[in-house]
């Protein structure tokens, strides 16, 4: 009896190794050149409380920053567990120097980067 349970069990884990395998497809690949979108501002900045992290996001959202352009690391997720990281996506030099004016008079340390 224990004979024909086992080979029941490996006959079913067969079956559905073959369903996976033909339900999986191959991916296009097209031809043609890539060409890398253009680089674009960010400001990273580090608040040393949360408070002030979360202050910068309701004065951003304020001034026209879209909310998808704003990425936080929250303070759970930071060693310690005390501040945050706010990430602003920034269209140009004008949107990027009002981000860091905002973040630097409340009080974060400020990080400029390509992406």
């Amino acid at each position: 009896m224990r004979l024909s349970a086992d080979a029941a069990i490996q006959a079913t884990t067969t079956t559905l190794r073959k369903e996976i395998q033909s339900a999986m497809e191959m991916p296009q690949v097209r031809p043609g050149a890539v060409k890398s979108p253009e680089s674009k501002l960010r400001v990273v900045a580090f608040f040393h409380n949360a408070a002030e992290g979360n202050l910068a996001i309701q004065i951003l959202t304020s001034l026209g920053t879209p909310n998808d352009r704003l990425g936080v690391t929250p303070p759970d997720q930071i060693e310690g567990g005390q501040g945050m990281i706010l990430s602003i996506g920034c269209q140009d030099e004008r949107t990027l120097a009002k981000a860091e004016d905002v973040c630097r008079k409340l009080g974060g340390q400020l990080h400029r980067q390509r992406v």
